[in-house]
């Protein structure tokens, strides 16, 4: 069901029973012919691109969804010598209006070997497609697009290249276009028929030489599965192809969305759920009991969402919004007053007693202790709030433990702190400091836009503030002694003459030890765990077989050359048989979230072992990041590990925590093309520190690579890098989203790790706060002006302002 659709429905629900009939027949009929009510969902065609059976449509998969497909298709050009086929697809909604896709046919056949030992295939091809969609110009204007199928390569089976025009009626999508090529060369066409919404739909069409009739099952989402989505279409050519008798095919794809967990649909209430229901009005009761002709008492108003706490029709600046001054939970616990803007300009703040100042940012540093942040210390320097700490619990996203520091700050902060100042730290090493404005951000916090705690949040790649000037409270606070992280660890061959997929799978133990500012001493040690028959011992493949034993044990050292340029290098054992220096430059650039990045390494053989080559690898780049769109390009040369140099560039994607990318290289040895998805395997929670900390991968990456413009040879070291055993992006910069524009896009996650993880329990009564009473709610009283619709009683103007009191819960009390 369309949006729109979904919308209507909501509308009519929301109707009162009397006007609901009439307003039904109308909707009804909407319905009957609104282009979009029950049409079927873009999934991929057999041949990787979002369509039909095996043609493509005029649309592409929705921005931020993938879909990973198997079928058994054959082509009819290879139907009578292959013996089966297995088929393997995974696309992307990279952009708007753009899919991006790639995937393995490998067709078998009782035909000659290429090679002593090598499978017996009729083709075994790697693939990639490319399909654009034009953007809606006019209201009625059908579905567009232009694709090309098989992309790049010297070899190529598949390769067409189209244009295709597809328009919804209702729970029909048309579909017409034309091919060039391989493939798909001439006129196409079909019909999809969607069955009502039970996710069924009927489809008919003809490539230009055979037609196919099918059915296919679109099932609804999955919560418990990542929102996920299972596909399965079976479908038959309806007559022989050139002598080949028809064959029925399957397919089972799953479908799964991504980036949508913290946008502000999901995340209007506080929390970050998939609740859809409207924010809640706070004028709302008070109409009602107007209409009940019921007089309105301070308590009748009970807010059960988060709503905006006061809301200007025509604000002149994000902050033109009426000032919130706090009062310290000790000194008047749970109160929250906002005063008109005459009344908050004539009467100033009173200042609190140093004990209760204290009190009070000691509470906000038990607080983050207990969420499991480290290195915590706490402090107020003039009206500034300084919070330092160090997150190594939160290892999705850095977004979620700095959304944890300024939840608490904002919330117990003692109330004439005007601005919020927090400093990140890795590995005792102050890496940025985030400063947002204290009442627009608890604004926001109590339900509020996001954009005016974004327009006031500002980020520096060094702390700006002198720490002997800061009136801390107390030491700081303990750190983990080690961390232990475990991922998977792997390598793999594709599309090879002797296996369609081999690979090596074992684990990688790390393990990390904090010692001085900046120092870590960092060791990894692998075990492999199985792998396919090929790469056994004295097989084609052994010398992929993963190693094990101690494979890097180093001392990494970062700090700040000057401000603005951090540097990490790492000395010690890497790669089981090297020694030397890593060494990672990042050089942030004034007034914007790029970067320029150097990496340089210089690697020698251990003594005793002339089997290995001297490593030498240096890679200049410029990363442009744009965070509204979640996008970043990387380009520059890199002299690589073989002695060839040449220029890259990578394009990646971003949703939420998971990414793709699509690189490319060229050198000496030719030009490769690759694509890479890399997404975390570690809970957005992780085990709190200790003596020792376990957790995941923070981002497990799989990478796809082909030789372009050529056959698919890749020589072991041809446009090759070092991978850095102690990462700077991957340990210390939040995988290169590490500037103030990207946590400003990140409000709506921050504020729902605030709620989820270090949010009082309701009634809960924390050690020197307020009693559990005086906890449950806040009040906040506004003065309305005399005679206006904002006031309850609509006083007249010769009455003196009133006082209205509202129960405003705290954050997600009543989530």
């Amino acid at each position: 069901m369309s949006a729109t659709t979904k919308t209507m429905l909501k509308r009519l629900c929301a109707l009162p029973a009397v006007t609901r009939g009439p307003k039904t027949i109308a909707l009804g009929a909407a319905l009957a012919f609104s282009t979009a009510a029950w049409s079927a969902d873009p999934t991929l065609n057999a041949l990787g691109q979002s369509g039909g059976l095996v043609i493509p449509y005029g649309f592409v998969l929705p921005t931020g969804t993938v879909e990973a497909q198997y079928n058994n298709y054959i082509d009819p050009r290879y139907r009578n010598v292959a013996t089966g086929s297995q088929v393997y697809w995974g696309a992307v909604g990279l952009l708007p209006y753009v899919e991006v896709s790639g995937g393995l046919a490998n067709y078998p056949g009782d035909v000659h070997a290429p090679f002593s030992g090598a499978d017996h295939f009729v083709l075994r091809h790697l693939m990639g497609d490319l399909k654009v969609e034009v953007p809606q110009f006019f209201q009625y204007q059908p579905a567009i697009a232009f694709g090309m199928t098989d992309v790049g390569g010297q070899t190529h089976f598949f390769r067409s290249k189209y244009g295709v025009v597809s328009q919804e009626l209702g729970p029909a999508t048309l579909t017409l276009g034309y091919g060039q090529g391989d493939r798909l060369d001439g006129l196409f066409g079909g019909a999809e028929l969607s069955v009502w919404h039970t996710g069924l739909s009927l489809l008919a069409e003809d490539d230009s030489k055979t037609p196919y009739a099918g059915v296919r099952y679109h099932s609804p989402e999955i919560r418990w599965l990542a929102d996920a989505s299972i596909v399965g279409t079976v479908m038959r050519s309806m007559r022989s192809t050139d002598g080949v008798t028809p064959r029925t095919s399957v397919s089972i794809a799953i479908q799964i969305p991504l980036g949508k967990r913290f946008d502000a649909p999901r995340c209007h209430s506080g929390l970050c759920d998939e609740s859809t229901a409207a924010p809640i009005d706070v004028n709302a009761n008070a109409n009602a009991n107007a209409d009940a002709g019921q007089a309105e008492t301070p308590h009748t108003r009970m807010l059960t969402g988060l709503p905006p706490i006061l809301a200007s029709t025509t604000p002149a600046s994000p902050l033109d919004t009426t000032p919130i001054n706090y009062v310290p939970e000790l000194a008047s616990p749970g109160l929250l007053v906002a005063e008109d803007a005459a009344t908050a300009g004539t009467s100033a703040s009173p200042s609190l007693p140093d004990a209760l100042d204290a009190n009070a940012l000691d509470m906000i540093k038990q607080r983050l202790i207990a969420a499991g942040l480290e290195r915590v210390r706490v402090g107020v320097a003039g009206r500034d709030l300084i919070v330092e700490y160090e997150n190594h619990r939160y290892n999705q996203n850095e977004a979620d433990a700095l959304g944890i520091v300024l939840g608490v700050a904002s919330s117990s902060a003692p109330r004439d702190i005007q601005r919020i100042r927090v400093i990140i730290k890795k590995a005792d090493q102050p890496l940025g400091e985030v400063s947002v404005d204290r009442d627009a951000y608890a604004r926001f916090m109590a339900g509020g836009p996001a954009s005016a705690a974004g327009a006031t949040l500002t980020m520096s790649m060094h702390p700006t503030y002198n720490s002997s000037a800061v009136a801390w409270s107390g030491n700081e606070s303990p750190h983990g002694l080690s961390r232990i992280q475990i991922l998977p660890v792997t390598r793999y061959l594709y599309g090879t003459e002797y296996g369609n997929f081999d690979y090596s799978v074992g684990a990688n133990v790390q393990g990390f030890v904090p010692l001085w500012r900046g120092a870590e001493l960092y060791a990894s040690v692998i075990a492999p765990l199985f792998n396919s028959e090929n790469l056994d011992k004295g097989h084609v493949y052994s010398d992929y077989r993963l190693r094990g034993g101690l494979a890097s044990a180093a001392l990494a050292q970062s700090f700040w050359i000057v401000p603005g340029v951090f540097n990490v290098a790492a000395i010690g054992k890497f790669d089981f048989d090297y020694v030397g220096v890593e060494n990672e430059t990042t050089a942030f650039v004034p007034g914007r979230p790029d970067v320029v990045r150097l990496l340089l390494a210089g690697l020698h053989h251990e003594p005793g072992n002339d089997t290995v080559p001297t490593e030498k690898n240096a890679v200049l780049t410029y990363r442009w990041v744009e965070p509204d769109w979640n996008v970043w390009v990387e380009a520059g040369v890199a002299r690589y590990v073989g002695g060839d140099k040449g220029p890259l560039v990578t394009f990646t994607r971003w949703f939420d925590d998971v990414s793709f990318s699509v690189h490319a290289e060229h050198s000496g040895l030719g030009s490769f093309v690759g694509a890479t998805v890399s997404f975390p395997l570690t809970p957005r929670q992780g085990m709190k520190p200790g003596i020792t900390q376990l957790y995941g991968d923070e981002s497990f990456g799989l990478d796809f690579r082909t030789r372009a413009g050529s056959t698919n040879y890749l020589p072991g070291n041809a446009a090759e890098n070092v991978t850095f055993a102690y990462g700077a992006q991957q340990y210390l910069l939040n995988q290169g989203r590490f500037s103030g524009e990207y946590f400003s896009t990140q409000l709506y996650r921050m504020r729902d790790a605030y709620l989820r993880y270090a949010q009082p329990a309701e009634g809960a009564h924390e050690p020197g706060g307020p009693s559990p009473a005086a906890s449950v709610s806040e009040t906040v009283r506004l003065r309305c002006a005399p005679g206006t619709a904002d006031d309850p009683r609509h006083e007249t103007a010769d009455q003196e302002p009133s006082s209205v009191n509202y129960a405003l819960p705290f954050p997600g009390e009543n989530e």
